[in-house]
């Protein structure tokens, strides 16, 4: 992961991306999905929290604080090598499944952070996998919504920062829009 310690620290908000390798999937079924959740919960301490999360058949988001001084890569190191373990040994495969390093992007603008979670969350709508965000098992907008009452997310977050629920769904759903209305237009601008 290529973050420089000076800029680790309590307080920060990075915003995580990995895909997997070759355009494989990393996610094939539920279990998938459930096995990668359960082996970050183990990890996770009171060092980090994660404010958001969508994980989807080929990548991961993730918009982590620190709380301590602690690296980003100590959260997802473990995790990450004890799911590439189970993937191979499920799938038959050898070798890495991610991509390479952990992206990391610093969310510096305390109003990007709602931004951040919209985008993160829309993705499934964006990809149409579902066609309502709350239909999308493998992120943490239910949580958000007060749906579900998962262990990957920080309430304190959603009650200082979301404000009303309703119009962070329509966020989220608009986020999705324009997503795929960009796409859209830089497909039709590739000829």
């Amino acid at each position: 992961m290529r973050i420089h310690p000076t800029q680790c620290g309590p307080g920060t908000y990075i915003h995580i991306v990995n895909h997997a390798i070759d355009g494989r999937e990393l996610f094939y079924d539920p279990g998938d999905y459930k096995t990668y959740l359960t082996f970050l919960k183990e990890r996770m301490s009171d060092e980090f929290s994660v404010i958001a999360y969508c994980l989807m058949p080929n990548h991961f988001h993730f918009l982590i604080r620190q709380n301590a001084y602690a690296p980003i890569s100590a959260l997802f190191e473990q995790p990450h090598k004890r799911y590439a373990r189970y993937y191979n040994n499920k799938y038959d495969c050898r070798g890495r499944i991610f991509r390479g390093k952990l992206a990391n992007k610093y969310v510096m603008e305390d109003n990007y952070l709602v931004a951040a979670c919209a985008y993160i969350h829309a993705n499934p709508l964006q990809a149409n996998l579902v066609s309502l965000p709350e239909d999308w098992e493998y992120s943490n907008f239910r949580e958000f919504m007060g749906i579900r009452h998962g262990t990957l997310f920080s309430k304190q977050f959603v009650d200082d920062w979301i404000g009303n629920r309703e119009d962070y769904r329509n966020k989220v759903v608009d986020t999705a829009r324009k997503k795929s209305l960009q796409k859209a237009f830089a497909m039709d601008n590739i000829f």
